[in-house]
Parts: C-alpha cells; structure tokens; sequence
C-alpha cells in the first residue's frame, strides 16, 4: 500500500483565533469554502471524536469522511480520515507572526482507499488533486479573512 504526504500553506493577515474558528465551526467553514458541503454529529464546532461527512463540487464531486482526533485552540487541528477514498492522518497548524498568521495543511500519512483510488493516486492524479484542492481551500479562507 502507498501512503502519501504533502503540506501546503499560505499567510493570512489576522489572529490566530479568527482562523480557528473559521476552520473548526462548521457552519461557519460551509459559508466560505464554496463548493463545500458537511455533515456532522452534534455540535457546530469541533469536538474530539466527532465524525464530519463532506462533499466537494467538481469535476468530480468527491466525498470523504474524518474524525476530529485532537484540539489544540487556537493552533492546531487533529483528523484522520475513516472511510473511502482515504484513510490517514492530517492536521492543520497555525503559527502567529508579525501581523500576520502561517496556516499549514499536512497529509502526515493519508492512503488511498480502493481500487479506483489507488489507480487515480498512482496515475498521478490523487495527490496533485488534493493539492490543487487545498490551495484553492487556503485562498478561500485567506480572502474570507482579509475581507
């Protein structure tokens, strides 16, 4: 089986508490990651153990499912993915600076999850979709913030 990793980031002008809760409150999160549906257990912000199902528009619709495994407010955010098409472990990290924030996305260890995604990974397709994905994710909360 292949695992993959990756990171990207991106530097958005505003507090550390202000990028958590626009990443951790769900309804919240729907409002500016356009294309973006969730669904989720109990409460509207993250909670350790909570499940999230999300669907994302495009060229094609993926869904996939994860947990919330770990909170560290306002830096850090804990999931691992449960179900197809992946399954691994992520985190999202914020570091203050001067005036600004550093946001970073990690895959720590994120497998594809049956046939058709193994072959999109393998064809190439898999990682470099994610990370188109997650740039545009970044941009959409560096503009939601910075508005």
């Amino acid at each position: 089986m292949a695992f993959y990793q990756c990171a990207d980031s991106i530097e958005v002008r505003t507090t550390p508490g202000k990028i958590y809760e626009a990443l951790t409150d769900w309804k919240e999160r729907m409002a500016w990651r356009k294309g973006l549906r969730l669904e989720w257990e109990g409460v509207n912000q993250a909670v350790v153990g909570q499940k999230i199902m999300a669907r994302v528009e495009g060229l094609p619709p993926h869904f996939f499912q994860f947990k919330v495994t770990g909170l560290e407010p306002p830096y850090r955010f804990f999931f691992e993915y449960t179900h197809k098409p992946l399954r691994g472990r992520a985190s999202i990290e914020i570091i203050p600076g001067q005036g600004c924030c550093h946001v970073s996305f990690y895959w720590l260890r994120v497998e594809p999850v049956g046939f058709l995604a193994q072959l999109y990974f393998r064809l190439g397709w898999g990682l470099s979709g994610h990370r188109r994905q997650t740039q545009q994710t970044l941009q959409m909360l560096k503009a939601h913030l910075e508005k």
